[in-house]
């Protein structure tokens, strides 16, 4: 099986975020892998090697630079974070001795993102600094960072935390005052104040969202915040126990907005441009566009980013006449979220998209295989696609959480219908009622009932018991190396079934004469 250079260099990203530092390691490997390669190639020798292993070895070492810089960005950015967390958690006696010196008074900046919920019921603010302002006594200092331009310093960028308060979106210019030091840089909120206003693009998203969020809210009825959350990606009214039943029942990944809500938005939009354009690939380009936009309306996070990414990889390819296969759509995508969004590729969040689509891409065949003699397809499909994708997140929850939930299986497997139905229909109504209101009155029954169904799935997988792998690092490797072995059998039990029926065929092929495929008997 070839092997494309794009899925090369994604594995040496991975291999040098494996690795981690700050980057310089992964740089050497990158060098010296490199330097090998060439070496090697030039070597005199009677038999020249292809110039595909040179491409190989190129991409490796690509993905190991890429890797390097994405985490030399990652410690750039967190460095003036660090500092500014640091100065603010001085003790009592340091505070003392350094009365008289500058301190950190206030902040300016501007959100990258809409401000999210946590699960303690705080907000998280994550700010691009512009400005810093310290203070003495007599003394006052403002330190400002210009605009990121080619061969500038971008300005570093700050997660803030405070108390529960009113949402805010990106673009927004805050400042803030007074700042905390700790494991995370808190404010109060009073101490948190918005200047300036928002530019055009970012006032015309915040009126898109708030009508569209208003009709879901009308049309949806109790079940509203949940619509909100799996078609906005904005949780913030949803109920922190049913966030909690979504994670206890292994289904965590099903709130966010990922390919599925992808999906829907693109079939939606390509069935609206087909009977509009009446030429599929004009329908198919405006899906593309499309999907951008429910993007750039929802938010940037980085499942949605990676399946846009993805998207955009093949509908370029299928453009150029190269479409490309699975694995090298989702080995693009990684590059291209490292190039572009650097700080956000490392989070968990990042990882289990990641991890849960590479499972899809390479084990979904194989368990559908497996299991396609002894169920009906339709329901083998959705039972291989739960099975693929928590064999590619396992080993990330064992090794982080020390847990694995087998119930997620079962559980994505019933309520992934059930949740598909929901957002369709809360899609529909939710743009219907824009324009007719009345139609609340038969979607907000619907929707409240196929949410009641969901719920009691996640009680369901909720109360199956959930595995503890122990706090210590070789338990975990052990489990972790039992969901290799599955790995290995997925695809072992395939091949050795081939190659078994392969040597019953030509064991027929001495007792029988070959047959033409014209008809007759071949000579």
């Amino acid at each position: 099986m070839r092997v494309e250079p794009a899925c090369i260099a994604a594995i040496g990203l991975w291999l040098g975020f494996l690795v981690g530092g700050s980057g310089l390691l992964d740089l050497v490997l990158a060098w010296v892998g490199a330097a090998f390669a060439i070496a090697m190639e030039c070597w005199p020798r009677k038999t020249r090697g292809m110039p595909r292993t040179l491409m190989i070895a190129g991409a490796l070492c690509f993905g190991l630079a890429m890797s390097a810089g994405v985490l030399r960005y990652q410690a750039q950015q967190g460095s003036m974070a660090q500092q500014i967390s640091t100065m603010q958690q001085k003790s009592t006696a340091q505070a003392a001795l350094l009365e008289g010196g500058l301190h950190l008074e206030a902040i300016e900046g501007v959100l990258v993102g809409d401000t999210q919920v946590t699960s303690k019921e705080n907000r998280r603010f994550d700010v691009s600094v512009q400005a810093a302002e310290f203070g003495a006594p007599g003394i006052k200092v403002r330190c400002e960072w210009k605009r990121a331009v080619f061969l500038k310093r971008p300005a570093f960028s700050l997660a803030l935390i405070t108390g529960a308060g009113e949402r805010m979106l990106a673009g927004t210019t805050i400042r803030a005052e007074r700042l905390k030091g700790g494991d995370f840089v808190w404010v109060d909120e009073r101490d948190l104040k918005v200047s300036g206003t928002l530019p055009l693009l970012a006032r015309l998203r915040a009126a898109i969202a708030a009508r569209f969020a208003s009709a879901l809210f009308a049309v949806a009825g109790r079940a509203g915040p949940l619509t909100q959350a799996l078609l906005l990606g904005v949780k913030d009214e949803l109920d922190t126990e049913f966030k909690g039943l979504f994670q206890s029942a292994g289904c965590a990944h099903m709130l966010a907005l990922s390919g599925q809500h992808l999906s829907i938005i693109c079939t939606l939009a390509a069935l609206a441009a087909k009977r509009v354009l009446h030429r599929e690939k004009l329908a198919r380009r405006a899906s593309f566009v499309f999907a951008w936009l429910f993007v750039w309306l929802a938010g940037p996070g980085p499942s949605l980013l990676r399946a846009v990414f993805m998207l955009t990889a093949a509908e370029v390819g299928r453009m150029l006449d190269r479409p490309q296969s699975s694995f090298a759509l989702l080995s693009l995508a990684s590059l291209m979220l490292a190039l572009f969004d650097p700080s956000s590729i490392t989070s968990l969040s990042s990882i289990y998209s990641f991890a849960a689509m590479a499972g899809l891409v390479l084990f979904a065949g194989r368990f559908d295989y497996a299991l396609r003699p002894y169920m009906p397809a339709r329901i083998s499909q959705a039972f291989a696609a739960s099975c693929a994708a928590v064999c590619g997140t396992a080993p990330v929850s064992i090794l982080v959480f020390g847990t694995f939930v087998p119930a997620g299986i079962l559980a994505a497997t019933i309520a992934a219908p059930v949740m598909l139905v929901f957002m369709w229909l809360g899609l529909g109504a939710g743009l219907i009622g824009v324009f007719l209101p009345i139609v609340a009155s038969v979607s907000a029954p619907l929707l409240g009932t196929l949410q009641d169904v969901l719920l009691a799935i996640l009680s369901f997988g909720a109360w199956l018991p959930a595995l503890q792998t122990g706090t210590g690092m070789v338990d975990r490797a052990l489990f972790c190396a039992g969901i290799v072995s599955i790995w290995v059998l997925i695809y072992a039990v395939p091949m050795l079934q081939w190659k078994k029926s392969r040597a019953q065929m030509q064991r027929m092929r001495l007792i029988l004469p070959s047959i033409s495929p014209w008809g007759g008997l071949s000579l």
